[in-house]
């Protein structure tokens, strides 16, 4: 039996973490973590018995007091609060989670100072890709490659959150987007490593980028056998198109607008687009899918094992619900049976891939399709390197 604080709860995402763990007979106690007062009081009304709503705007020793009595705090705000998000669990020493983010060395430190475990990375990308890599690696004899991709369909503004995501991945000087070959990391710009990749229906094939997501470096650091990891995404073609034309006029940059009080290009022009299109929804189909490609040696042949993820219609709320689903089995798991570890650990090492999929597997609403075929011996990073 388990407690768990949602921060972000009444959220695209989060709203679906406390949904779904809501229901778990396992998760005794959700507690809503919002400044959105009224969404989060109504979210917890429906949900009834055992849901609770916390004002975070309210008293901080409060909120604290409330983290500290919890089995796991789960971030599911944007990556870009997580530097005022985080020290909240090292006040109340309470084991962490979130979508995706980035600590810092010094962060790192503070982590294991304070005792506590941290988890970066639990919705279908990071997350579920992670724990697919470490099943393939389990059942394979050699792993050699790994090729994470993932689409998502739909406008470019649903959230703020959701704004400030493609932005980030896609903007021509975020550092930290980059691949490993050969042993060791190289730079990638804005829309590089074109590859085309086949999803699931109704997707099918469709063309995907290097992405500054959490995996290309924790599958490595994870997995040194590796010889090349990369991390690829897309979303549709006009939002495609639009990045482009953003990149090109340096609209994107991380250079301070001049008079703008500390503000960015990126921070004014995500803050004009959200003006203009903020919330905006439309009925040309919504889908967020994955398709993680492993390459290596099974049986003594060249082998390449290959996941696809599906979901159900879920029309305007797939996003948040596939990642909120998908985070909820994670945060399920750690505030039930925790790793026997302090500091931050990288999905593929805090999950055992046959719990956490069997748990996937049991919402009967992500199903993984699983495809193994021998190779001619060409590597698949040959083909686009």
């Amino acid at each position: 039996m388990a407690k768990v604080v949602v921060v972000g709860g009444a959220g695209e995402v989060g709203q679906w973490v406390v949904r779904d763990l809501a229901s778990r007979a396992s998760i005794t106690e959700v507690v809503v973590a919002d400044v959105a007062r009224d969404k989060g009081l109504a979210l917890a009304g429906e949900l009834g018995a055992g849901v609770r709503f916390l004002d975070v705007s309210e008293d901080r020793s409060r909120v604290v007091a409330e983290l500290a009595s919890a089995s796991l705090m789960m971030n599911c705000t944007s990556h870009v609060f997580f530097d005022d998000i985080f020290p909240l669990a090292l006040e109340a020493r309470v084991n962490y989670a979130d979508l995706i983010s980035e600590p810092t060395s010094e962060q790192r430190r503070q982590t294991q100072e304070a005792g506590i475990l941290a988890v970066s990375g639990l919705g279908i990308s990071p997350g579920v890709t992670q724990v697919l890599v470490r099943q393939a690696v389990e059942d394979l004899d050699q792993v050699d490659e790994v090729h994470v991709s993932g689409v998502s369909w739909r406008t470019i503004a649903p959230s703020l959150g959701g704004l400030e995501t493609v932005l980030w991945e896609l903007a021509e000087t975020t550092p930290t987007r980059q691949f490993f070959q050969g042993g060791k990391y190289r730079r990638a710009g804005g829309l590089e490593g074109s590859r085309w990749v086949d999803f699931l229906e109704p997707v099918g094939r469709h063309r995907v980028y290097y992405v500054p997501h959490p995996e290309t470096t924790s599958l490595v650091r994870s997995f040194p056998q590796l010889s090349y990891c990369a991390t690829r995404v897309s979303w549709r073609d006009e939002i495609m198109d639009d990045v482009r034309v953003l990149n090109k006029y340096g609209l994107l940059d991380d250079a301070l607008v001049k008079g703008a009080d500390g503000l960015t290009i990126r921070e004014a022009v995500r803050d004009r687009i959200w003006e203009v299109k903020g919330g905006e929804r439309d009925d040309c189909g919504w889908a967020l899918m994955c398709t993680v490609e492993i390459v290596g040696v099974h049986d003594g042949r060249p082998h390449v094992r290959t996941y696809q993820t599906g979901h159900p219609a879920w029309g305007h709320d797939v996003t948040g619900r596939v990642t909120g689903v998908s985070a909820a089995v994670g945060a399920e798991l750690l505030a039930l049976a925790p790793p026997v570890a302090t500091g931050w650990v990288d999905p593929e090492l805090a999950f055992a891939p046959g719990p956490f999929l069997a748990a996937l597997a049991e919402r009967g609403t992500i199903p993984i399709v699983q495809n193994d075929q021998a190779l001619d011996g060409r590597a698949l990073a040959r083909d686009h390197a």
